[in-house]
């Protein structure tokens, strides 16, 4: 008797091209908000502020280059909310090896010993 193990359980709903279900939420919650604001702006600004608006929120919702599985507004709200301590880039040298990489974090850790 085989067995069949799903691999993954959760996965979004894609909508068109690379544009997601969770994406075109908060794209109509970015709309919404930028009309409500739009009386806020000076009339002879409003074209320049559409424009802006529409722009920032195709932005938003692009992937993010540093936060694998991310969006840039998602990316954007874990900087904010987070402290430097937990949320921060990690780039892994490619001239260090793992075992070098170990060594210096053991030499942070226990400053006054020898390895």
């Amino acid at each position: 008797m085989k067995y069949l193990v799903t691999k993954e359980i959760k996965s979004d709903i894609q909508v068109v091209w690379t544009l997601y279900f969770q994406d075109l939420v908060f794209l109509f919650l970015w709309v919404i908000a930028g009309w409500n604001l739009q009386g806020l702006v000076y009339d002879s600004l409003q074209i320049p502020y559409v424009i802006f608006t529409v722009i920032m929120g195709v932005i938003l919702v692009l992937p993010s280059p540093t936060n694998p599985k991310r969006r840039q507004y998602q990316s954007i709200v874990l900087c904010l909310t987070q402290t430097n301590a937990v949320y921060y880039l990690i780039r892994k040298k490619k001239e260090q090896s793992d075992e070098q990489e170990q060594d210096q974090g053991y030499k942070r850790k226990y400053p006054g010993r020898k390895i």
